[in-house]
């Protein structure tokens, strides 16, 4: 059984306590707080004094119990009811609990402003990407392939439902054609920069510019927008088709880029290879035939290889090579590179002209190499310092060599003394006969105009002179030499 004494002091602890807990609760409303920071830090230091009695009582107490003996520690522990009372009504839990009560409409203001806080710790993630994005643009080839990635690939059932919508909007053209008595050209042109460029267009940019004027331009938009109710509903399905045109067109630009990857190296860079094949998927576009329920990419992929094709047949050779020969010279290519590796040496023109049978003879396939051979700039650098040129080591075989034009001074100056010997009119007939005055041998005829006899004379003058030259050794001596 507890003692008077301890009964006391449990009294008087639970009183101090309650009267604590009083005047926290009546100061709390009466302090205004612009931040809830403030009304925390006003709890925070309310409670340690608060916990100031219970570390009292519990030092009273157990200053008391040494004086009993172990038999009423026994029973006070068993009766005790006081200090559980006290641990119920302790300050210590009662803050925790009346805190968010009290602070409720705070709380709530507090989670609004720390809001944006939160957003910008969600948004901490995504730093890296938005700095990858800026570095890539500096390569034009990773910001188009980062571009066309963003598209999402579509199923066989999308692509029927666009390619349908572009069917019913080329549909729709055309009666609108026939409405405002306009060409259905115009009004594509027209309609597709409106989807572009999203409702009125004062001009239609780039190229479209050089072809249509402006007046042209407004009048067909003023004439479309001036339908009547009942055919205006044509001009939105015609907009719709645009629509699916374009997202058909956007959803298959990796597949260009796919193709135009096995075409490289061959004269055009890789971003005009993708512009060559994005032109035949327009055409693909245009073209295909939903109903047939094939899949666009395969039908797809032969006009992009087509326009690919066609492009490096007109463009990537300094001198154009027409698009059948050029389709000759690759499989010719091809078969002298297949015969090469089944023989382990290189073929010769006949082997591969009867690989590529009939119509192919030795000749023929020379023909076509030489066609094939790619042009080379005579100011080429040659060797590792670049110091020296391609045309450097071209010999021209119109300028005779050093040793030559020497001979021939020596052969000239020989040829004077010899006809020295002669008559005037020998002389020059022989020279006007063997070219040594022009380069050109003149005919019987000729000599006889110019001497003005005819050309049996001229012929026994030649002969003459030539006998003259033949018998006299001291004269031809020194020619025979030039003979060997």
């Amino acid at each position: 059984m507890p003692t008077p004494h301890d009964r006391e002091v449990t009294r008087l602890s639970k009183k101090k306590t309650e009267e604590k807990a009083v005047a926290v609760l009546d100061e709390a409303p009466k302090k205004t707080a612009p931040k809830s920071g403030a009304k925390k830090k006003t709890a925070a230091k309310a409670a340690p004094k608060a916990k100031k009695p219970a570390a009292a009582k519990k030092t009273t107490a157990a200053s008391s119990k040494p004086s009993r003996s172990k038999k009423a520690k026994t029973a006070s522990a068993k009766e005790e009811p006081a200090p559980a009372e006290a641990a119920v009504v302790e300050p210590e839990a009662e803050p925790e609990v009346l805190e968010p009560i009290l602070d409720e409409e705070e709380v709530v203001a507090e989670a609004a402003t720390e809001a944006p806080i939160e957003e910008e710790v969600i948004a901490k993630p995504e730093e890296p990407v938005t700095i990858a994005t800026r570095v890539s643009t500096s390569d034009p080839v990773r910001q188009y392939l980062h571009e066309i990635g963003q598209v999402p690939l579509l199923t066989l059932e999308e692509e029927i439902d666009l390619a349908r919508r572009v069917e019913e909007g080329e549909a729709a053209v055309e009666r609108l054609a026939e409405f405002t008595g306009l060409e259905a050209d115009l009004i594509k042109k027209v309609i597709r920069a409106q989807v572009r460029h999203g409702g009125r267009v004062p001009h239609i940019p780039g190229y479209e510019a050089e072809r249509v004027d402006e007046d042209t331009i407004q009048a067909v938009d003023a004439r479309l927008r001036a339908l009547p109710k009942p055919q205006k509903r044509y001009l939105h399905i015609a907009r719709d088709g645009e629509i699916a045109r374009q997202h058909l067109i956007e959803a298959n630009l990796r597949l260009v880029v796919s193709i135009a990857k096995k075409y490289t190296g061959r004269g055009l860079s890789f971003l005009d290879l993708i512009q060559e094949g994005n032109q035949g998927l327009i055409r693909a576009v245009e073209k295909f035939e939903y109903k047939r329920r094939y899949k666009f990419s395969t039908y797809a992929t032969w006009w992009i290889r087509q326009a690919i094709n066609r492009a490096i047949a007109d463009q990537a050779r300094t001198i154009r090579i027409p698009v059948h020969m050029v389709e000759t010279i690759n499989k010719l290519t091809r078969t002298a590179r297949q015969l090469q590796q089944e023989l382990g040496r290189e073929a010769t023109y006949a082997e591969i002209a009867d690989a590529m049978g009939p119509g192919w003879d030795a000749k023929k396939v020379e023909e076509t190499f030489k066609i094939a051979q790619e042009p080379v700039s005579l100011e080429t650098p040659i060797g590792d310092e670049k110091d020296s040129f391609y045309g450097d080591f071209i010999p021209d075989e119109h300028l005779a060599s050093p040793v030559d034009s020497a001979a021939q001074s020596l052969l000239s100056e020989e040829l004077e003394k010899a006809l020295s010997k002669l008559s005037e009119r020998e002389a020059m007939v022989l020279k006007l006969r063997k070219g040594l005055i022009d380069g050109r041998e003149h005919t019987l005829e000729e000599v006889g105009a110019y001497f003005g006899v005819t050309r049996e004379r001229i012929r026994q003058i030649e002969n003459k002179a030539l006998r003259k030259l033949k018998y006299h050794e001291s004269r031809t001596r020194k020619l025979r030499d030039f003979l060997d």
